[in-house]
């Protein structure tokens, strides 16, 4: 095996010569020996960048290496070297597909120019390859959510270390929203800010309400609650699940452009979701969700609140009833289950208001009968059947 090695002088550099006759003239395991020693020389860090520049015709050879087996020893070899040559880089990069994508898969000397370079001019192998990698740079990702095609983008929101920004998640819904598996790979995404889950159920829900109005499976109104229920039951689930710092947002949405109603409002306290409660008061009213969550939970001061969101005198009840038990909640240092927390609310419209007219009990409980969790539901619907049997 040959050792091409320095001169003792180190001004002389190195006697490059050798390696363009093993080139020229040797077989293709000397060649390969050859392009082992040079990758090894490339990371050396005793050597100089002089001492690189020399050896890098002989290597820029290599890469281009008639013989498969060289050039694939070559790129396995350099896969792990920090630092590579631009042209020394995209010569393996251009090779053929089982060359080029194991070293484009793990090379650390890819770096965010390299990436965009390759994005744009490579195949979609290769922007599949760039897509799973690590540590993608937002301007990286940018391109891919931009411009590359669904199967790279696939591949971008199952990648594990990818931190795609709301931009991205916009562009992405944008663009393949419509396809079925793309959709089930945004949806499934724990960043998937709630706006766009918010916009995806009301776009089920209306082809929900397409489908029921074209088959007549249901009366129209039979039809029409159904699907308000549940657009409303998802809006309240992507709400419920949003975190402090997306739910702001995410009500402002809502308000925006005229979905926030009082019936989601009602639907979340029956829930016993008073966070988002809160949230949509605070929006609504304009005041800060620590003032909010005063006049929630203090004793007499959530009609004022009440009033200055515009919420309709029907859902105060109820909605004062769930102030009540969360506050009692929090003075105990409790936590109840939506089954629970429902019940509280039942017993406290039924016992505890003197101010609430008999009359008005069963419209409350009605709103519990709707928007309870199933337990609370049949025992407000019971409930409230015998208070109209009563009248």
């Amino acid at each position: 095996m040959m050792q091409p090695a320095l001169k003792q002088d180190p001004s002389f550099g190195l006697d490059v010569q050798v390696f363009m006759d093993v080139i020229a003239c040797g077989d293709a395991a000397r060649r390969t020996s050859l392009a082992l020693q040079i990758a090894a020389f490339l990371g050396e860090p005793s050597a100089t960048a002089g001492e690189r520049e020399q050896v890098l015709p002989a290597a820029r050879r290599l890469a281009a290496d008639e013989s498969s087996e060289v050039r694939h020893a070559f790129a396995e070899a350099l896969s792990g070297l920090q630092q590579l040559d631009a042209d020394l880089f995209f010569t393996v990069v251009s090779d053929e597909e089982d060359i080029a994508l194991p070293f484009l898969s793990v090379t650390p000397a890819l770096d965010a120019l390299r990436m965009l370079a390759v994005l744009r001019a490579g195949g979609e192998a290769r922007q599949a390859v760039i897509a799973a990698r690590p540590g993608l740079a937002p301007e990286v990702i940018d391109v891919i959510t931009r411009e590359l095609p669904l199967t790279v983008n696939a591949l971008l929101l199952e990648n594990p270390d990818c931190r795609l920004g709301p931009q991205h998640f916009r562009t992405l819904y944008q663009r393949f929203g419509a396809e079925p598996d793309m959709l089930e790979l945004l949806l499934a995404h724990p960043g998937l800010p709630p706006v766009i889950r918010i916009v995806q159920a009301r776009r089920a829900a209306t082809s929900i309400r397409t489908l029921l109005s074209e088959r007549a499976w249901l009366s129209s109104s039979q039809a029409a609650e159904l699907v308000v229920d549940a657009e409303e039951n998802a809006m309240l689930d992507v709400l419920s699940g949003a975190s402090r710092h997306e739910l702001p947002a995410a009500v402002a949405f809502l308000i925006d452009n005229e979905l926030l109603t009082p019936a989601l409002i009602v639907h979340a306290a029956c829930q016993g979701a008073m966070h988002v409660v809160a949230e949509c008061l605070a929006g609504l009213s304009g005041l800060p969700p620590r003032r909010v969550e005063e006049q929630m939970y203090q004793p007499g001061r959530f009609r004022a609140l009440h009033a200055r969101c515009g919420l309709p005198q029907s859902c105060y009840w109820t909605l004062q009833a769930a102030c009540d038990v969360a506050a009692e909640e929090n003075e105990e240092g409790l936590r109840h289950s939506i089954e629970e927390f429902g019940a509280r609310i039942i017993e406290t419209l039924l016992t505890r208001y003197e101010a609430l007219p008999l009359s008005e009990q069963p419209r409350q409980l009605g709103f519990l009968g709707r928007y309870g969790a199933e337990t609370t539901r049949h025992l407000a619907s019971r409930l409230r059947a015998g208070l109209e049997r009563a009248a």
